[in-house]
């Protein structure tokens, strides 16, 4: 089942990265991140459970390089997932946008 909360989230991630536009990246498709991050939502949620960031933290294990940001993704069922970011300041944005859009 899928609510219309759901159903509202690529709107809600790429009306809330347009607002940010000027701190991300010239080239970033916006309108593919907020697809991807609505896809994940739809095929990893159950429609009603949000995703937030539980917190971020400097990633030096696994392969990844120190200069990377690692996100905690908590989900409203008590699930944690890992989310990698690219670089610090995107990864900042793009969890500034998911804890806005949880609130």
């Amino acid at each position: 089942m899928t609510t219309v909360r759901a159903e509202k989230v690529l709107e809600q991630v790429e009306a809330a990265l347009a607002e940010r536009q000027h701190l991300l990246p010239t080239h970033l498709a916006a309108r593919e991140v907020a697809s991807r991050i609505a896809r994940c939502y739809h095929d990893l949620a159950d429609g009603t459970s949000g995703f937030w960031i539980a917190r971020a933290r400097w990633a030096a294990a696994d392969g990844r390089p120190t200069g990377r940001a690692l996100y905690e993704v908590l989900r409203a069922d008590g699930r944690v997932g890992v989310w990698d970011a690219l670089t610090l300041d995107e990864g900042e944005l793009i969890a500034d946008t998911l804890t806005k859009l949880s609130l």
